[in-house]
């Protein structure tokens, strides 16, 4: 076990996370072997009432994603410049780029980077995803362009950039498109591959990660009211309430010839349960804690090490 501290307002140095005390000391479990995560996984549905030593404590959960703990990555990540882990000996650059669904997964990423010597990039900017596809703007009412431009604008650095590695991820259940009317798969599988052929080239690898199932209401929230009732909580894979475009994903990776990383099997069996072993698995309805994306970091570099190597 290794102890996390949450960060205020704080930075990172490198690859290393500032460790100071601040609201609460987190014991991590040591990241888990893909037999091991398998197990855990498989047993989450018949987890019933909260675990003893929840990590993290229920009440800190909503605050468990990543810019609690990686400072800059809370906001905004506009340019390859802002938002970098990793020092200029580093052997490769890795972006990350897409939504808060690509920034979700930094824990994951973060120490498969300092294993290989490698630094990370993060893109993002939120409810902005990296398939060339015009998203609804609820607060404008109409597309939103501000969304298209950094998409544009973000392209262009990363190309610039000419990184050895660019991993895409998105959120992808339940984005309006023009008109307030939900992004068909057809437009999202093309949207992405899209983006994909601008990226790749003979010095650029592109990888897709999957987006995962989302939950109908906050786990944390949910689990406070249903404390010894955890399954009640859970949701099936994938949730028929939302539409999703898991399929147009793997579908554009395939026809441009990039790798397809899909992260259910880490998350869900049959159903989603939010907690898997003693970890609370989301912090919100829509994304992975950064507790267990870290726990993830074994099993993420196994996926990825056919594109990075080592």
């Amino acid at each position: 076990m290794k102890a996390r501290w949450t960060l205020v307002g704080a930075s990172v140095v490198g690859l290393a996370v500032l460790a100071v005390p601040a609201l609460a000391a987190v014991n991590l479990p040591t990241p888990g072997t893909a037999s091991q995560v398998a197990a855990l996984v498989a047993a989450s549905s018949q987890i019933h009432r909260l675990p003893a030593r929840l990590v993290p404590p229920l009440a800190e959960a909503p605050k468990d994603d990543p810019g609690t703990y990686y400072g800059v990555a809370g906001r905004l990540c506009v340019g390859v410049t802002k938002c970098v882990w990793g020092g200029a000996k580093a052997k490769s650059t890795i972006v990350l780029f897409g939504d808060s669904h690509a920034q979700m997964w930094l824990p994951a990423l973060v120490p498969v980077a300092r294993r290989a010597g490698d630094r990370i990039v993060l893109v993002w900017m939120p409810g902005c995803p990296d398939a060339t596809v015009t998203v609804w703007s609820s607060s404008l009412h109409r597309g939103n362009t501000a969304c298209d431009r950094f998409r544009s604008s973000s392209i262009a650095a990363i190309r610039a950039l000419a990184p050895r590695f660019v991993l895409l991820a998105d959120r992808t259940s339940d984005i309006p498109g023009l008109h307030n009317v939900l992004t068909t798969d057809a437009a999202w599988q093309a949207g992405l591959e899209r983006t994909i052929a601008q990226l790749k080239s003979q010095k650029t690898t592109v990888a897709v990660i999957g987006d995962i199932t989302v939950y109908t209401t906050s786990p944390p929230e949910c689990l406070a009211a249903y404390p010894t009732s955890v399954q009640s909580c859970s949701v099936p894979d994938p949730n028929p309430r939302t539409h999703e475009h898991f399929a147009a994903e793997a579908a554009a990776a395939t026809y441009e010839g990039v790798a397809y990383v899909n992260p259910h099997p880490w998350l869900c069996a049959k159903v989603c349960s939010p907690v898997v072993g003693n970890m609370v698995a989301y912090y919100d309805q829509f994304h992975v804690s950064a507790t267990y994306a870290e726990y993830l970091s074994v099993v993420m570099g196994a996926a990825l090490r056919p594109v990075l190597g080592g």
